[in-house]
């Protein structure tokens, strides 16, 4: 190794690199081209006397060396990089921005809603459907194609921040001319009607599964629909019920009228997570993004709670 020190520039290419387990990758979260991560890494590698990295498929493998270089490396360059941003600044009352955000469906229309109505004019909220593989979600965030995430899980990676948002409980619609349901439902009735059923799954489960301990196998399901919406639709015009957010069911039940009801089951509550990457801790326009989506869910919460309080 020779005795020069590599600038600060290539380390943090290297970080990139390591952490994205690709060069396309890097090159997308950095803002530049695969090439010039490439020539990047080349330059490190010959400073260092070392390999850094070997192909693997699409991705690359970090050697022993450059696993062992980024232990000691990225703690610093996160606080060198926290240090550059924190000496930026952002006005919203003068700035002009579009944040991009995914969400889980039932709070993506209430967060646009509330968005537009208490930030200035200039700054907009982009929203993007969460996608269905779970690796693309972060592979979005830390490639800063999205600013920040919010999901139902947390995330298990070391790179990355979360903290929980607002707890949501569960709630059982279906239209207000069912003809046996009225009023109220029991458990009976529950595992006897036809449901709607959400077609996407989380760590191989149903959404729903990871809440309640019942065998929810034996529901007599007749409809899977993709979307939320879609099963608050049929169930609107049949005599299907559904299983949703309770934050979904309030911000449709008048429009499409449907009677909510709290599921005769035990359940735990849902909570809602807000992710963003470590390195934009101390980010001035993320710093402001953050605080304005955890007031508007504060806000949220107090609705939540005071219609279960009410309703229970």
């Amino acid at each position: 190794m020779q005795n020069d020190i590599p600038n600060f520039n290539l380390l943090a290419v290297f970080a990139a690199v390591i952490e994205q387990g690709s060069l396309s990758k890097a090159a997308e979260q950095l803002n530049t081209n695969q090439s010039t991560v490439s020539t990047a890494m080349a330059r490190l590698s010959k400073q260092l006397g070392q390999e850094l990295y070997l192909r693997k498929g699409r991705g690359i493998e970090p050697t022993s060396y450059a696993k062992n270089l980024y232990k000691q490396v990225q703690e610093p360059i996160s606080q060198l990089n926290q240090v550059f941003q924190s000496l930026g600044s952002f006005d919203p009352e003068t700035a002009k921005r579009q944040f991009v955000i995914t969400a889980p469906e039932h709070l993506q229309w209430v967060l646009m809603n509330r968005f537009a109505k208490t930030t200035p004019a200039d700054i907009t909220l982009e929203v993007f459907d969460q996608p269905s593989d779970e690796s693309k979600m972060y592979d979005d965030l830390m490639s800063q194609k999205v600013d920040l995430l919010i999901d139902i899980l947390p995330p298990k990676q070391a790179s990355i921040r979360s903290t929980k948002l607002l707890e949501n409980s569960f709630v059982v619609v279906c239209s207000q001319d069912h003809p046996r349901i009225q009023g109220t439902l029991t458990a009976e009735l529950f595992m006897q009607e036809k449901h709607a059923l959400l077609e996407r799954k989380r760590n191989s489960l149903y959404s729903l599964t990871h809440y309640t301990s019942i065998d929810l196998s034996k529901r007599n399901v007749a409809y899977h629909g993709r979307t939320l919406f879609s099963n608050l639709m049929l169930c609107s015009q049949t005599d299907c019920l559904s299983v949703v957010p309770l934050s979904l069911a309030l911000q449709f039940k008048d429009r499409l009228q449907l009677q909510v009801f709290t599921p005769p089951f035990e359940h735990t509550a849902m909570s809602t997570y807000l992710i963003w990457p470590k390195r934009l801790d101390n980010d001035p326009a993320h710093i402001w993004l953050r605080d304005t989506i955890f007031s508007i869910s504060k806000k949220i919460q107090v609705y939540l709670d005071r219609y279960k309080l009410e309703h229970d």
